[in-house]
């Protein structure tokens, strides 16, 4: 699992976008890097070129949209037929994410969301139908997303020890 080597820039700068892509001007961003406004202009188009930013996603409160039932449904699908029931079934409505897993015999997992337990069922129903075995389904009451900070070192504080 080869990919491009992200240096501190690149690693703050998705840091960045990640924890607010839309309010994150490459001014204020290069003002935060101490590079130039086009070098973080040019980072970002490199990022989205060579397929590391992918896109920029709004955050979605689900239970206040009407959409109150929130789940995480983990299944399997058999290796050969794993991409297709994942593009599958990300056509269903109500699906809103699918994670295609490497390892384990549960090897997918989708999320969802509905307006009852009746369209809940409806979802399940059409990823059985597609080639889904479920094993468990799950209310999710809140998601939490980190980010790259973590790869980030943040760079010392410019005030002094001695103060």
């Amino acid at each position: 699992m080869g990919g491009t080597v992200l240096d501190e820039v690149d690693r703050r700068i998705v840091h960045a976008l990640q924890r607010d892509a839309r309010n994150s001007t490459t001014t204020a961003l290069a003002e935060e890097l101490g590079v130039a406004a086009s070098t973080v202009s040019n980072r970002i188009a490199q990022l989205e070129d060579d397929g590391i930013v992918t896109g920029y996603h709004a955050t979605i409160d689900y239970e206040r949209a009407g959409l109150p039932l929130h789940v995480l449904v983990t299944g399997t699908a058999p290796i050969t037929d794993r991409a297709r029931i994942c593009r599958e079934a990300l056509t269903i409505p109500g699906v809103v994410s699918v994670r295609e897993l490497m390892s384990g015999e549960q090897n997918v997992e989708v999320e969802a969301v509905a307006r009852s337990s009746d369209e809940h069922t409806r979802i399940a129903s059409e990823l059985v139908s597609i080639g889904l075995r479920i094993h468990e389904e799950r209310m999710i009451r809140m998601h939490h997303q980190g980010s790259l900070s973590t790869l980030v070192e943040e760079p010392p504080s410019s005030q002094s020890s001695d103060q």
